[in-house]
């Protein structure tokens, strides 16, 4: 496979300022209401959480097997005649613009909806999680708290065991479990910082990203052939791209590198666009939709929202609207305080 010519279709010749413009216009028309809510960016990957406690608090082993939100078929609403390159242009135009703020830390708090394996059970469960991240070698905390669970009957072939922080086995949950506090732990500095994910590659710090479309391509291309000369196998460079789009969303990446990697994303033919949806929080954006290979009715919808250009949420969807799983970013930037919550343990 080779992935640099596979890319290298990116960065057609742009529609005209004036296109981009009206695009963004009407998006915004779309969504305004008075009752919008903050927007916030989001990000495909996974955080590493460490497993918290509080007290007497039982750590949990617990493997993420699929996502379930429980969401019942959500049609979109109409949608006009855009497409997704123009969505995709008119939010880089606007996120582009967005000025450059200051802090000691950069913060995401993010929502996601699961469904686990945990020893005999089988749950669906929803947690938050959030980072306060000062930067490489300086101060960094992760905290988390738990939404709730519905125990959903008996894991197929079971799980990991239930233990406790003494390595003590503990009891089979067969039930709903509710709300918990938020806790924090004191974690390395520098992961808000960097995207994940690379396999076997140290991935970059993020303030050292490209921030024109072509540069950024070419990085990107070049990370995506020696992943696959280090790992092996194959990766989809459409994928690869969305991921990382994903990833940079909630990054402290500057403007303009959010801006080029909707750039680039905006040169595939594979993407359509959904319309105006509401996300997992009850936020209005516009969905832009890629499906996922080989899922058949499976897609990925990324929720941006047009009057910032920032990404609002990643859902796992079956065809035509019916959400399987989510990750919905609650709040994302920079600040000076760090939330007091109560210390926890590291499981």
């Amino acid at each position: 496979m080779d992935e640099m010519r596979m890319i290298s279709t990116l960065l057609d010749e742009e529609p005209s300022r004036r296109s981009v413009e009206e695009g963004r216009a009407r998006l915004e028309r779309e969504v305004r209401s008075p009752r919008r809510t903050p927007r916030f960016s989001m990000p495909r990957w996974r955080i590493a959480v460490p497993v918290l406690a509080a007290g007497a608090v039982a750590a949990v082993t617990a493997v993420a097997v699929g996502m379930s939100s429980g969401t019942t078929p959500r049609a979109p609403d109409a949608a006009g005649p855009m497409s997704a390159r123009t969505v995709l242009l008119s939010a880089a135009s606007t996120v582009e613009r967005t000025p450059l703020t200051q802090g000691k830390y950069w913060h995401v708090v993010s929502q996601e909806r699961v469904r686990m394996i945990m020893g005999e059970g089988m749950f669906d469960s929803t947690s938050q999680t959030g980072w306060w991240d000062a930067g490489p070698g300086r101060e960094a905390w992760s905290a988390t708290r738990g939404l709730g669970s519905r125990y959903l009957g008996p894991a197929p072939k079971g799980g990991p065991k239930v233990i406790d922080n003494g390595g003590r086995p503990q009891p089979e949950r067969t039930t709903d479990s509710g709300p918990t506090g938020w806790t924090k732990v004191k974690v390395p500095g520098g992961h808000a910082f960097r995207l994940q994910e690379w396999g076997s590659l140290t991935p970059p710090d993020v303030r050292r990203l490209p921030e024109d479309p072509r540069s950024l391509k070419i990085f990107l291309a070049q990370a995506l052939k020696r992943s696959v000369r280090a790992d092996g196998g194959s990766i989809d460079p459409v994928e690869w791209l969305f991921a990382n789009a994903q990833k940079i969303g909630t990054t402290p990446a500057s403007p303009k590198t959010l801006g080029a990697t909707y750039r680039l994303l905006a040169t595939d033919p594979g993407l359509r666009v959904v319309g105006q949806v509401s996300d997992p929080l009850g936020r209005k954006g516009t969905a832009i939709a890629r499906p996922v290979a080989g899922g058949g009715q499976g897609e990925e919808w990324l929720v941006i929202d047009p009057a910032t250009g920032r990404m609002l949420a990643h859902e796992d969807v079956r065809k035509p609207a019916t959400v399987t799983g989510y990750r919905a970013i609650v709040s994302c930037g920079w600040t000076n305080t760090v939330p007091d919550y109560p210390l926890g343990t590291v499981g």
